[in-house]
């Protein structure tokens, strides 16, 4: 195929006029950023859990190659999702981070949203967790927490967690959920800020 340019704004191909095609990007992820932060929250909706587990994969790496080197201390996630068979791709990535000793590092914490098996019966979680009120077993061999997240109740219990400290946080999920999540990072942010010099950048990816 042979193209002719005309007047530099225009193409020809066997006589037709093409127009100019402009590209604008590449654009970055805002997951790029979760290693400026020594302390990270990922949250994650169904499928928006895939830069959330690239971002551990990318953690138990660099684990193996030299623990003293890993630049984040603690790092959450908080994933919700509705069927507990989406469990199972994530199953071998949860067995590699507990046989390396990284659960002093990551906390996972699962939410189930769907309707829960008749097989199943939800527990009370233990006492004195902060981040659900009844816990169901999984297939994988895990517990999830039965229902949505409290978003509320876990920017406090983190802050609490870690005064003085400027958090990350990662969100990638639906758009009413982000909406959610921003508005009660923001709320957050500006009381912990006061209180403890806490601060929680909030960065998000939709779909």
């Amino acid at each position: 195929m042979e193209l002719s340019q005309m007047g530099g704004d225009m193409y020809t191909r066997a006589g037709t006029s093409l127009p100019t095609i402009f590209i604008d990007g590449p654009y970055s992820s805002p997951s790029e950023h979760f290693f400026d932060y020594k302390v990270g929250v990922l949250i994650a909706a169904g499928i928006g859990v895939t830069p959330a587990a690239s971002i551990l994969r990318s953690i138990y790496f660099q684990w193996l190659q030299s623990r003293d080197s890993l630049q984040v201390k603690k790092v959450y996630l908080f994933w919700a999702y509705r069927d507990m068979h989406t469990l199972e791709w994530f199953k071998d990535l949860l067995i590699a981070l507990s046989e390396e000793g990284l659960g002093a590092v990551v906390e996972i914490h699962t939410y189930f949203t769907g309707k829960v098996p008749d097989s199943c019966c939800p527990q009370p979680s233990p006492v004195g967790d902060s981040f659900g009120d009844m816990v169901v077993s999984t297939p994988i061999g895990t517990t999830s927490y039965v229902g949505r997240p409290d978003f509320d109740c876990i920017f406090e219990a983190v802050g609490a967690l870690h005064p003085d400290t400027r958090i990350g946080t990662f969100f990638c999920g639906p758009k009413p959920m982000q909406r959610i999540v921003r508005r009660q990072a923001h709320k957050w942010n500006g009381r912990l800020k006061r209180e403890t010099s806490t601060y929680i950048d909030f960065y998000s990816e939709k779909f």
